[in-house]
């Protein structure tokens, strides 16, 4: 049963595009909150050492509550993605501090936590699941920065 399940989650992931819902847009917006817009990275499992690419889509839903539009590769051909809301408040040294959940379903490994950390476009983050837990390190895409003012 779970190579069947697991066969049917392949051939799911195969067929979905490789970028997030809005990649396109975020990749040229021009938030200037530090948080909205596209950003790129990896993940790396800390259970079997597998590691992939990682891309998010990240906008505001309300005061403090922001949502990521995730989209995860690994094996070089399969990609997955999954949205999940995550409150974001100031960390107290500069940064701002990210907590989010979303459940996956049983078969995916149930709920999905993430907690990092977003400083100057750099996001570091520690997840979890029922099936895997690792890191994940994304840069914001140049087109979603603010503006440096020293540049001028």
């Amino acid at each position: 049963m779970r190579s069947l399940l697991l066969l049917l989650a392949t051939l799911f992931t195969v067929s979905c595009s490789g970028v997030p819902r809005g990649w396109e847009a975020a990749k040229r917006s021009q938030a200037q909150d530090g948080i909205s817009g596209a950003w790129s990275g990896t993940w790396k499992s800390s259970v079997n050492g597998h590691t992939g690419g990682l891309l998010a889509v990240v906008t505001p839903v309300n005061a403090g509550t922001w949502h990521f539009n995730y989209r995860a590769s690994w094996a070089k051909i399969l990609s997955a993605g999954f949205p999940m809301n995550a409150t974001l408040r100031p960390d107290g040294k500069g940064g701002t501090a990210v907590m989010g959940s979303h459940d996956l379903g049983p078969v995916f490994g149930g709920v999905f936590t993430c907690q990092g950390t977003m400083h100057r476009g750099v996001f570091r983050a520690q997840y979890q699941s029922k099936m895997d837990r690792g890191v994940m390190e994304m840069n914001r895409v140049s087109g979603s920065a603010p503006e440096d003012p020293s540049n001028h």
